[in-house]
């Protein structure tokens, strides 16, 4: 085949989708580790191979001419290594999605310099190529289509909705209008079909700065752990799931939160065992330290099994009130505790946490 002049973004767009539609993609951050793993692919690290060959770091990326990672393809099987002493995730995830893009991208297969080393391509033939995969590499990763959906329009929003680096977040920024021009109309309603469900999820969903909590509500003025009004309409990375109790359509515990009796009146708000009021609601609330006199009335809200406040009012919640539900903060170092000594415990220190390899 003869080697392209220029990028071929027409289809690089076309192979984006194709990945979308091969690899079932239906939400965000796409997980380059499991595509890999899914298509039986190889995987090393630059770590892995100092060990195997007893030499540097420096040495592989020279033997490999890349600072992040390298992809071999011996006429059956595709190997990808790439550099797990980056301390950038967002830049080893860009890394992966790269070179799973020079493989859809049939790069190792159509060009026989590729196949034989990148030292075999002159400059401008270089260029062509990673044009390519970077362009495939972004619009798997942060889709130009999702990007305006959302009007994501900042490097922050784009972190924390795709999990990519500040680098490729502003580079996503600034080539939104080039992809747009590439993508053709059928290309268009691909992706916007693909992507509802997630694209209306992202619209209606709430994360409080707060307490790190993330939910689904499209009027929420309080957030219903904390009852702070520090929600942002984006998905955060750093997102707690609180405990929560089951409970039916009219926010009635399934099995009383207290006594754990299963055989509820479900017409009615207490458990005839232990008297605990079942259904998770604004409650009346005092305000401030001035006693009864200053009350603020409960708004009639039905909450979720994990609301300690009312996300219309910011009143305090009826399973709150009772202790159903413990303090956020008390639940929120549990939680950090827990993490912490799990990551110990599986070894998965900042310094070996991506030294995942499948085989």
């Amino acid at each position: 085949m003869n080697f392209p002049k220029f990028a071929r973004y027409s289809k690089v767009m076309s192979s984006v989708n194709r990945f979308f539609l091969k690899e079932k993609i239906i939400s965000f951050p796409v997980d380059p580790f499991l595509v890999i793993k899914n298509n039986n692919w190889g995987l090393t690290t630059y770590s892995e191979l100092t060990e195997l060959h007893g030499v540097s770091i420096s040495s592989i990326i020279d033997a490999f001419q890349s600072e992040d990672g390298y992809t071999i393809f011996d006429g059956t099987n595709y190997t990808i290594a790439y550099n797990d002493t980056i301390q950038n995730y967002g830049r080893i995830r860009f890394t992966l999605m790269h070179e799973i893009g020079h493989i859809y991208l049939n790069h190792l297969v159509e060009f026989q310099e590729t196949i034989l080393s990148r030292s075999q391509l002159t400059e401008k033939k270089y260029k062509v190529l990673e044009n390519e995969v970077n362009s495939f590499a972004r619009n798997v990763l942060a889709p130009a289509i999702i990007v305006n959906q959302l009007n994501l329009n900042s490097q922050k929003a784009l972190i924390d909705h795709f999990h990519i680096s500040y680098s490729a977040a502003s580079v996503r920024l600034r080539a939104l209008p080039q992809d747009f021009q590439n993508l053709l109309s059928p290309l268009i309603r691909f992706q916007k079909n693909q992507f509802e469900e997630f694209i209306n999820k992202c619209k209606s969903s709430k994360k409080c700065t707060t307490c790190k909590h993330f939910f689904l509500n499209v009027g929420a003025v309080y957030c219903p752990i904390c009852g702070d009004k520090n929600l942002l309409n984006i998905k955060g990375v750093d997102e707690m799931i609180y405990k929560a109790y089951f409970l039916d359509d009219a926010s009635r515990a399934v099995i009383c939160p207290r006594c754990q009796n299963e055989s509820l009146n479900h017409e009615g708000n207490i458990c005839g065992v232990c008297g605990t009021h079942i259904v998770n609601m604004c409650a009346d609330t005092q305000r401030g330290n001035s006693g009864w006199s200053n009350i603020s009335d409960s708004c009639g809200k039905l909450l979720d099994g994990n609301s300690r406040y009312c996300t219309n009012c910011g009143n305090e919640s009826t399973f709150y009130q009772q202790d159903l539900l413990t303090d956020w903060e008390v639940e929120y170092e549990e939680k950090q505790n827990e993490v912490h000594y799990k990551e110990i415990e599986d070894g998965n220190t900042p310094a070996n946490l991506n030294n995942r390899r499948f085989l």
